[in-house]
């Protein structure tokens, strides 16, 4: 590993991300943050935090986040760290570091057409963070061009103290997140298509913060750009228009805008009848 790994800007953002993570698995900050910060710190395209089944199909995402320039609300990433590691996931080392350009991609254990997704990626790291009763969590990153050797070290120093913190959070911090999102996800959208999403009825049932960044999305802001405006993180905002879209049953930021942007019946007669 070379020796100039770290300048001084390297060195206070990865303790400042260390700093933030700690605080965040025990209760005092935003995970989502902190993927965002190491995310930067590394140069990724994406970021996740994922919660593995060994004795299923299910993988549950603790925390995400990409970076895709040019969109509202990109698409959300998945996580492949179970196709990668294969027959190894149950047994991996926590705080190890797995990484696709060194393995074999000839493993048996992985899903028919898989390959196909995972060659859009230069790199895809997973490294695993701990494991009980039947799950694993691991942390990825993705790259879809080939990382710099110096990002990749900064990886590897970082490995270690990652997945210590991991090991020693708040008991049932995890837990709690989980079941908190599945909760959103569950509630059965009340939405009536026949009155506008942000009428005064709020028909979706929008909370105040959902409806505001709502409002802005429609005038046409992005992420940042409502984060900005609202003095809170872009992943704060994610996190509110991950609920809007389980509130509204938009799968999409497009279909998101358009249920925005549509009209009552009641509303577009009264307008037409006016132009005429």
């Amino acid at each position: 590993m070379g020796t100039n790994v770290f300048s001084r800007s390297h060195a206070s953002a990865s303790f400042g991300l260390v700093a933030q993570w700690a605080n965040a698995l025990n209760g005092n900050g935003d995970l989502s943050e902190c993927l965002e910060q190491l995310l930067r710190l590394v140069r990724a395209d994406a970021a996740m935090v994922a919660r593995i089944s060994l004795s299923g199909s299910q993988t549950r995402y603790i925390a995400r986040c990409n970076r895709r320039k040019g969109e509202v609300w990109p698409v959300q990433p998945r996580a492949f760290s179970k196709e990668l590691l294969g027959n190894w996931l149950p047994s991996a080392k926590s705080g190890s570091v797995w990484r696709l350009s060194d393995l074999a991609r000839t493993n048996t254990d992985r899903e028919s057409g898989c390959d196909l997704q995972i060659d859009r990626f230069a790199e895809i790291i997973a490294i695993p963070l701990g494991k009980a009763h039947e799950i694993v969590d691991v942390l990825e990153l993705q790259y879809l061009n080939k990382p710099a050797e110096h990002d990749l070290d900064i990886v590897l120093i970082l490995t270690g103290t990652l997945s210590s913190c991991w090991q020693s959070r708040a008991s049932g911090l995890i837990a709690k997140t989980l079941a908190q999102r599945q909760h959103v996800k569950c509630v059965d959208a009340p939405y009536n298509s026949d009155v506008p999403l942000l009428d005064v009825e709020n028909p979706a049932q929008l909370s105040r913060s959902e409806f505001r960044i709502c409002t802005l999305l429609k005038e046409g802001m992005t992420v940042g750009v409502i984060a900005q405006t609202l003095s809170i993180a872009p992943a704060t905002v994610r996190t509110h228009l991950s609920s809007v879209f389980s509130k509204t049953g938009a799968s999409n930021q497009v279909e998101l805008l358009h249920k925005l942007n549509r009209q009552s019946p009641i509303f577009s007669d009264v307008a037409n009848r006016l132009s005429i």
